[in-house]
């Protein structure tokens, strides 16, 4: 039998993360970031809360979008929020790069920046609370689908 000395020794068994299954991000106008997320970038509207958030569906994870002043008041979970500009990244397909830079101008959504990383491309612009969303082909991070 161990005693509690040689168990507090004993190696942990290694744990493991997945993948990210969903992001939040806030924003302060949840009627334009409907329009914006469905429309421009094609997310498919899986549920929301009038004044409190939107749940949309992103390939094979979730985008949370939050109205940070209703959720700082939260009192089913830990209240959360978030203020100022944030980031965030969609994985695109590198044959998809110019058909998304074309989709972005013709919805009117101006891109801000552009980045060659050598393995992948990124295409960055706003979100109608200023976050900043990122379009990235694949093959930039170490990940399988």
């Amino acid at each position: 039998m161990k005693s509690r000395q040689q168990a507090a020794k004993s190696p942990l068994k290694p744990l493991a993360v997945s993948k990210v299954v969903e992001t939040g991000v806030y924003v302060t106008d949840l009627d334009a970031a409907r329009t914006f997320y469905t429309d421009v970038m094609g997310l498919e509207l899986y549920s929301e809360e009038k004044n409190r958030h939107l749940f949309l569906k992103a390939g094979k994870s979730m985008l949370l979008v939050f109205r940070a002043a209703a959720t700082l008041k939260e009192q089913r979970l830990p209240p959360h929020g978030a203020t100022g500009v944030q980031h965030f990244a969609f994985e695109i397909e590198p044959e998809d790069y110019l058909t998304w830079k074309s989709r972005l101008a013709q919805k009117g959504v101006p891109v801000e920046k552009e980045v060659d990383w050598g393995r992948a491309r990124s295409v960055y612009f706003r979100d109608p609370s200023n976050n900043v969303v990122e379009l990235i082909t694949k093959g930039n991070w170490p990940v399988a689908d």
